[in-house]
């Protein structure tokens, strides 16, 4: 009989381990750009700086839309696509559109 206690408390216990939000942190290299984003905890962040803090953020479950730069002058807006993961970065010049590749930190080769 203890030892079924002991069986359902390590089932408890690895639950709540593998529920942790980090396990869901998602990471992509586009073409030298770094993007990292978390559909639970609403977290985006291109090249180190964290957009989903900022104005204007928005997150769906395909788009998550944010503004680099927030001058008028310099603004660029950042748009990344869950689905075809691409990501879009279009200022007052250009737009440029990068295809990118999911980056697995937990895999050891």
């Amino acid at each position: 009989m203890k030892i079924i206690k002991y069986i359902h408390s390590f089932i408890i216990f690895a639950f709540i381990y593998g529920c942790n939000s980090d396990n869901l942190d998602k990471k992509f290299n586009c073409n030298g750009v770094t993007v990292k984003f978390n559909n639970y905890e609403r977290f985006f962040e291109i090249q180190g700086v964290e957009l989903s803090n900022k104005k204007d953020f928005f997150m769906n479950q395909i788009t998550i839309f944010g503004k680099l730069n927030e001058s008028t002058i310099d603004e660029t807006l950042v748009t990344f696509n869950k689905i075809n993961n691409t990501l879009e970065l279009k200022d007052s010049n250009r737009i440029l559109y990068e295809d990118c590749i999911e980056i697995d930190d937990k895999k050891i080769d």
